[in-house]
């Protein structure tokens, strides 16, 4: 990856001088710009996935191969749209199709990204729970969280340097280990422990594939990370595609193969009871305690790392959509350095406030994490949604009729509608009561910037 990781207020042509170091940025070419997705998925998804999937079982494989086969579809539509689009981003395609639209678009991408990056951090924390176990204590927990959220906002003020640097580092290194665990898993791998784990929720097998989806889904959430950040992508209507698929097929056999050869190399129970997951892989292939103590550390730094690059991806399409219009507009206050400083700290004061909920219910690593990912993963299948829409929308205005475009949106709306099919009443009921304010919220905001307009022509 790049040293200067994708930041897309670094160039916003709303504010051309404030970054006088941002138009000379070397942006990213295909090889950049794929590790940028991988890195996205991987970090923010893969090493809490065992631990999750173990509540159900083996039979989860059966809900990845549908699940990737979905995320497959959704990742089409960014690639025709990184193709046919000056700015393929979520809220920026929202937009097309309506501003209101556009404007709860917005808020869900952005604040379901902000609670899917306290997810990202608690993933993390649980492979650091392997040498502190205090991290297990939900005070304790949610105290660490909020002092990594405000290290985070501190150390991006000045710029992405540093964060791109330990991104592309700790990342790889995530990745030897997640593909060591595929091919070398193999060895330990039992085909009866396999069947003994197929389904231990009891429940239905239905009702036991469709359990996973959410947090399946969520391994996936990154999709459009290069079409965020176009215009930081040398050709982006050529690289973006690419990027956008390669990195995505990548990430897909590694997290099949990954978590699939865990299921038979240990107990559900085990696999429950280890939020380092990956760590107790590489500790069996090498037999060696020193191994899985290495591997916990370096992945707990890496999702932290991935976590940096999304709370810089949330600020980013703040920034594009308070410039719309559609957030306040101390999102679109850049610093000296060109970063969107007022913006990091409200991002910082809402992840804050998510975690004090979560530690106020006493949420433990796997229960806070699980709670997180399905309430961010379904806000944020709106803007997912409506960026198929306007692919269509684009069809029609062009008076275009592509089947390929109708089924590729069809088959990632199915997909879409699945997730909130596998989430339980209180999380859709959470969920539903946004989609109720937020509209609310943009009437008030928008009829009191047209109550001041009229009041200055007069």
């Amino acid at each position: 990856m790049s040293s200067d990781t994708p930041n897309k207020q670094q160039t916003s042509s709303s504010q051309p001088d404030s970054n006088p170091t941002g138009s000379n940025a070397k942006k990213l070419g295909v090889i950049g710009a794929t590790f940028l997705i991988i890195s996205s998925l991987a970090g923010s998804g893969v090493i809490a996935l065992p631990q999750q999937l173990a509540f159900t079982g083996s039979i989860t494989l059966v809900s990845f191969i549908l699940v990737t086969l979905g995320a497959l579809f959704l990742t089409l539509v960014y690639v025709r749209a990184g193709e046919r689009f000056d700015d393929p981003s979520p809220t920026a395609l929202a937009t097309t199709v309506s501003p209101i639209i556009g404007a709860k678009c917005g808020f869900f991408y952005v604040y379901g990204n902000l609670i899917s990056n306290v997810s990202i951090l608690i993933a993390g924390l649980g492979y650091i729970a392997m040498f502190l176990p205090e991290l297990n204590d939900p005070i304790i927990l949610g105290c660490t969280v909020i002092a990594l959220i405000w290290l985070f906002v501190v150390l991006s003020l000045r710029g992405v340097g540093i964060i791109a640097q330990v991104v592309s580092i700790t990342v790889t290194l995530l990745l030897v280990a997640v593909a060591l665990t595929s091919v070398l898993g193999w060895l330990e791998f039992s085909p009866a422990q396999f069947h003994e784990n197929w389904n231990v929720s009891g429940k239905g097998d239905g009702s036991a594939i469709m359990a996973g989806f959410a947090i399946l889904i969520f391994s996936y959430v990154g999709v459009e990370s290069v079409a965020t950040n176009a215009e930081q992508i040398e050709n982006p209507q050529k690289v973006v595609p690419i990027a956008t698929i390669v990195g995505f097929l990548v990430v897909a056999v590694f997290y099949i193969l990954s978590t699939t050869v865990m299921e038979g190399m240990f107990t559900a129970k085990v696999i429950q009871e280890a939020p380092a997951s990956f760590a107790l892989s590489m500790e069996k292939i090498f037999h060696s305690s020193y191994v899985g103590q290495v591997v916990s550390l370096v992945m707990a730094v890496a999702c932290i790392a991935s976590f940096m690059v999304w709370g810089l991806n949330s600020v980013s399409a703040a920034k594009t959509s308070a410039d719309n219009g559609f957030l306040p507009k101390a999102y679109s206050y850049t610093n000296r350095y060109g970063i969107a400083s007022k913006g990091l700290v409200i991002n910082g004061v809402i992840m804050t406030a998510v975690e004090l909920v979560l530690m106020l219910m006493g949420s433990d690593i796997a229960e806070a994490f699980n709670i997180s990912v399905t309430i961010s993963v379904l806000l944020l299948l709106f803007p997912y949604f409506w960026s198929g829409v306007a692919l269509l929308k684009l069809d029609h205005l062009e008076k275009k009729t592509s089947r390929s475009n109708i089924a590729i949106v069809a088959l990632s709306s199915l997909f879409i509608i699945s997730a909130f099919a596998s989430a339980n009443y209180d999380e859709l009921m959470m969920v539903i009561a946004m989609v109720m304010i937020v509209p609310g919220v943009y009437a008030i905001l928008m009829n009191i910037k047209i109550v001041n307009v009229d009041s200055d022509d007069e």
